[in-house]
């Protein structure tokens, strides 16, 4: 499918390599569009889904838009850790974002849990978002923030991105290895700006400023670029590759290629990011309408900057 908009482009991401280095992470973020239940209530994309994520290997994978996961005593989540040979940490519940839960899976065989929390913004965040400390291929301990940010507006996202900023650049005295997973609902920082004129109004508001004039202005990145601000750096900039879209390729009302999901790291994991992948495929655009991200991060290299493990009621003090 050809580009739609001055957006990222759809790039083929790279070969992949067939040997990964045994202490290579490989961190995975997908929003899987309505829980991967069609409107007929067929279950097949999902499946679909589940069937691509477990030929990934991946050993972290943060999922979002579960909506109807919670149905049945959580049937769907339970099913999913066992077609992925992985296991779900306690999801977190989305009581504001219209049943878009999240969930935060773990390979048993390669990364053992420090600590979890399934709400540490105590309510904060429209979506939801979830905290987990954990030893990757024995790795320093690695804390991955996975959330959703809200799709309302730009103000509601500033908002949960303020919240976020405290994992940026942590305290000398505490250092930690961040990585923030997730559909950050945003383009880049510095991402060619799209022509939202091309999706209609209702739409458009989402994603843009409102100009003195009440029009709609560019695109409102002030989430994005906080989060920047804060300490937190995209692989793209970090790799010096150039971004590939995540969305605009589903739906008739808004083909306007551009980024949404993301996979950063903050300031003391940057030096350890590897690999940055946007799978965008035939088979992936059609199982949902954004496309999986995978981050791949090596061990550190100088110990001196290892982070130790945290304290269990430590800082970020958010």
């Amino acid at each position: 499918m050809s580009s739609t908009s001055a957006g990222p482009r759809p790039v083929p991401p790279p070969d992949d390599d067939q040997q990964v280095a045994a202490d290579t992470a490989r961190l995975v973020t997908y929003n899987v569009l309505t829980g991967g239940i069609d409107p007929d209530g067929s279950e097949r994309r999902r499946k679909r889904q589940l069937t691509f994520l477990n030929a990934l290997q991946a050993d972290v994978i943060a999922l979002q838009e579960l909506r109807g996961w919670d149905a049945g005593g959580w049937w769907r989540l339970w099913e999913a850790a066992n077609r992925l040979g992985m296991i779900p940490l306690p999801p977190v519940i989305s009581r504001r974002g219209r049943g878009n839960h999240l969930a935060l899976f773990y390979r048993p065989a390669t990364v053992r849990v420090v600590d979890y929390d399934a709400d540490p913004a105590r309510g904060a965040f429209y979506h939801g978002v979830g905290r987990a400390r954990l030893v990757i291929r024995d790795q320093p301990v690695l804390t991955v923030l996975f959330t959703h940010l809200c799709f309302l507006g730009g103000s509601e996202r500033y908002a949960e991105a303020q919240w976020l900023t405290a994992y940026g650049d942590t305290y000398e005295s505490d250092p930690q290895r961040v990585v923030l997973l997730g559909d950050l609902n945003t383009i880049g920082p510095r991402d060619p700006e799209p022509d939202w004129h091309r999706i209609p109004a209702n739409l458009r508001s989402r994603h843009c400023h409102l100009t003195p004039t009440g029009a709609c202005g560019e695109t409102d990145r002030r989430a994005i670029h906080l989060l920047e601000n804060a300490g937190f750096r995209d692989p793209y900039d970090l790799l010096g590759q150039e971004p590939q879209r995540t969305a605009g390729y589903w739906s008739e009302d808004e083909l306007l290629d551009h980024r949404s999901d993301f996979a950063l790291a903050n300031q003391n994991a940057a030096a350890s990011v590897t690999r940055i992948t946007t799978h965008d495929t035939a088979a992936t655009r059609s199982l949902s309408d954004h496309l999986p991200v995978e981050v791949r991060l090596a061990p550190p290299t100088d110990s001196a900057d290892t982070p130790r493990t945290p304290r269990r009621q430590g800082r970020p003090r958010a």
